[in-house]
């Protein structure tokens, strides 16, 4: 597997930091989770294009992570090159619900017209297919909000928070797992509920015993507090002993 960090920001925009989106390649498929405002082009930037994407996964339904479906669809109607295999979106309860609303908008200039367009609701269980399973659970953000855990043919797993508080929802879904994504939105003087600090992200990393911790999903406060801070990274290094990162966009990482 090997994933990219298309976007590591937040809703707040950001000179360095697009808004959330992760890319996720497995043998010959292409896995996006979050798709925030500019996802798109940044995906384009990193070589990759609406005709590649095979599932787009979604934690949940804040603009910042979601906005971008429309500009999806939307480029799929083009007919040079146009696209002809299925698109797998996968998200909470509602996800069906969020795409009718957008269509009460958006019309028939988001609906497929040359091949065939799936939801997927899923709130906790698994899901099989032929290179992978998704394991899914409900995490402590907004009424709907799920974190994914990906595991491939080869045994390797990776787990994609999204938005989420401390819970134990997140501990277990990423138990012994190679690496853990998690957002870092805050400074831990700072916490807001329903978001992590950098210390939160160490402890669910030790309580889990992940192999590789990478925190994304920066908002600026937190952006300013991490940068070149040695003495954090140290005090992480005291409540989780593996591998930490401070994701930037365009991050390339192999599991």
């Amino acid at each position: 597997m090997e994933l990219t960090i298309i976007g590591s920001g937040t809703g707040i925009p950001s000179r360095t930091r697009a808004y959330p989106c992760t890319l996720l390649k497995l043998k010959d498929e292409y896995m996006v989770f979050d798709t925030g405002p500019g996802s798109l082009r940044q995906l384009f930037l990193a070589g990759v294009t609406y005709l590649d994407i095979d599932y787009i996964c979604y934690s949940h339904f804040h603009p910042d992570h979601s906005l971008d479906l429309v500009s999806f669809l939307f480029a799929m109607r083009y007919n040079d090159p146009g696209r002809i295999k299925p698109l797998h979106v996968i998200g909470p309860s509602g996800l069906k619900a969020f795409y009718e609303r957008l269509l009460m908008v958006y019309g028939d200039s988001i609906k497929p017209r040359s091949f065939k367009l799936y939801f997927k609701e899923i709130d906790s269980g698994r899901l099989s297919y032929d290179n992978f399973e998704i394991t899914v659970e409900m995490l402590k953000h907004s009424m709907h909000s799920i974190g994914f855990r990906i595991e491939s043919s080869d045994g390797k797993a990776l787990v994609y928070s999204g938005d989420t508080d401390f819970c134990e929802e997140i501990v277990r879904l990423s138990k012994n797992v190679n690496t853990l994504i998690l957002e870092c939105s805050f400074p831990d003087d700072q916490k807001v509920e329903g978001h992590l600090t950098p210390s939160l992200c160490a402890r669910i990393a030790e309580k889990s015993g992940c192999k590789r911790l990478i925190l994304t999903h920066f908002y600026p406060i937190c952006d300013s507090t991490i940068h070149n801070n040695k003495e954090l990274l140290n005090d992480l290094k005291n409540i989780y002993d593996g591998e930490i990162i401070f994701a930037d966009d365009f991050s390339v990482f192999i599991i």
